[in-house]
């Protein structure tokens, strides 16, 4: 899921560190969430970015939510590819 993080948590501290910034991801990603429903139905449309932001917050930061994202966006390949174009991949 991110190598980087992992290579970081081979020490002790380092697993430490990275057990509690996931755990603050997983909390503020579900923080987000809760936030996000409510919102969705304001005229203003908040709710949506909001939502998309903390499911890829919680996409990174859990290897079930990392399952769940992936397993949507193989279901719907016009998804992905409207994500890797707005980030700046061609096809």
């Amino acid at each position: 899921m991110n190598d980087a993080v992992n290579e970081f948590s081979k020490s002790r501290i380092g697993g430490v560190i990275v057990l509690v910034l996931r755990a603050i991801g997983v909390a503020l990603g579900l923080f987000l969430m809760a936030v996000a429903i409510p919102l969705f139905f304001l005229p203003i449309p908040l709710g949506i970015p909001l939502f998309i932001l903390a499911a890829l917050l919680l996409a990174a930061s859990s290897r079930t939510a990392h399952g769940v994202v992936t397993g949507i966006l193989r279901r719907f390949p016009w998804v992905w590819n409207r994500v890797k174009r707005m980030f700046g991949e061609k096809d």
